[in-house]
């Protein structure tokens, strides 16, 4: 299993692309530092979410 912190820019106008950022958390890099480095990165407002990846894994 993979966790990642994602960052989705919330966008009001269609047909506008938001940006988004997808960091992994594990040896490199802790949750708060991956929060706080989107804070710093993006302009507000933006959605922050904890995305847990199990594509890896091998069928059970």
């Amino acid at each position: 299993m993979r966790t990642y912190v994602e960052a989705l820019e919330v966008v009001s106008e269609e047909g506008v692309e938001p940006d988004f950022i997808r960091l992994e958390i594990g040896e490199d890099m802790t949750e708060e530092e991956a929060i706080q480095l989107i804070k710093d990165l993006m302009t507000p407002p933006y959605n922050i979410y904890r995305h847990l990846c199990f594509h890896d894994e091998e069928p059970k």
